[in-house]
């Protein structure tokens, strides 16, 4: 661990060969921990070099103390599922504008600023809102299954993912009210019956 941290240190000041040494011992290990989460090769490929990117690039902000493969593996998976989401919303979207008979060329134009506008919503939610939210409704996990793998009451899942509800609503409003529709019924239907 000791060796680790002054290898970082020795990345942050600009030692190529010690960023090398990281990608080494760890773009493998991230390209398989990603493969798992979405499941094609390229977009996995994708996803540790973005990574490994934004770790060299911003090297000199990065406050990190503790294990590297563990603040790597935290972005892979923060990126694994923002596209996971991303794909999921863009998939429902349009398969609902598809079966409503409204869709247009403007409504596909518009769902990348849509999504960009959920993405900075996530973005702003307090940590464990956002990833109830994410289990609950990315992942498809009921509420009981989130309580569980959390250690949280159900109570606690259904406030959080009320208040994710209540900002992706204030954001989208009246305005938006098909993209807001069908985003909410499709991931809260599931617990609309329990």
């Amino acid at each position: 661990m000791q060796d680790e941290l002054i290898l970082f240190r020795k990345m942050q000041e600009g030692d190529w060969c010690a960023f090398n040494s990281f990608f080494e011992s760890y773009s493998e290990r991230l390209y398989l921990y990603a493969l798992g989460f979405v499941g094609n090769r390229a977009e996995a490929e994708d996803i540790v070099q973005d990574t490994f990117i934004y770790l060299w690039v911003n090297r000199a902000k990065i406050t990190h103390s503790g294990s590297l493969y563990a603040y790597l593996s935290r972005s892979v998976k923060n990126s694994c599922i923002d596209r996971k989401l991303h794909a999921e919303v863009e998939q429902r979207y349009l398969r609902e504008m598809m079966a409503s008979g409204e869709e247009s060329s403007e409504d596909s134009e518009n769902l990348e600023e849509l999504y960009r506008r959920l993405q900075v919503v996530m973005d702003n939610l307090p940590p464990k809102c956002k990833e109830i939210f994410i289990l609950g409704c990315v992942e498809g996990l009921s509420y009981k299954d989130v309580a569980e793998q959390l250690g949280v009451s159900v109570n606690t899942v259904k406030t959080q993912v009320k208040v994710a509800y209540k900002k992706i609503k204030s954001e989208f409003g009246d305005h938006n009210k098909n993209f807001m529709l069908i985003l909410c019924n499709s991931f809260f239907k599931k617990e609309a019956g329990k």
